[in-house]
């Protein structure tokens, strides 16, 4: 009886954690991909840009779904909070890359390059102008339809 109790309270965890997600309706693509960024040699005429690419086959991180997507006052950003093994993994990432260049890439042509700063270990990630993300927030709200 116990062991039965036990199984369900289980059962019924990974259950409320796997429909809890959200996902984009729109397609089954990833929500986000995380590459670390790899200097390549200036493009003559664009020496003073930042040369930049990243493997697509090597994603650090591929986030599908998200635990929460949060609007901001504005209206304009958003905010997602990661369910819990990509709040790890992301937590992982961001002490790893601390200093360096991280490139998240929403869509082939929603990509944003930033440098990681600081450890995130609260599983949330903000997407606003302020922070030169906007239009990954932008397309954020498409996707989720908010």
């Amino acid at each position: 009886m116990k062991r039965s109790f036990v199984a369900l309270t289980i059962f019924f965890s990974v259950l409320a954690a796997a429909l809890g997600d959200l996902k984009p309706s729109d397609s089954s693509a990833p929500t986000l991909q995380y590459f670390a960024a790899v200097q390549i040699a200036p493009r003559p005429g664009h020496e003073d840009a930042p040369n930049l690419t990243f493997n697509q086959r090597k994603p650090l991180l591929t986030i599908t779904s998200v635990r929460q997507l949060i609007a901001s006052r504005d209206g304009r950003g958003v905010t997602i909070v990661l369910n819990q093994k990509d709040r790890q993994r992301y937590a992982e990432l961001t002490r790893q890359f601390t200093g360096r260049m991280l490139i998240c890439v929403a869509a082939s042509d929603v990509i944003s390059v930033g440098v990681v700063t600081s450890p995130t270990e609260n599983g949330m990630i903000e997407f606003s102008d302020a922070r030169d993300t906007g239009h990954i927030a932008k397309y954020l709200r498409r996707r989720f339809g908010m």
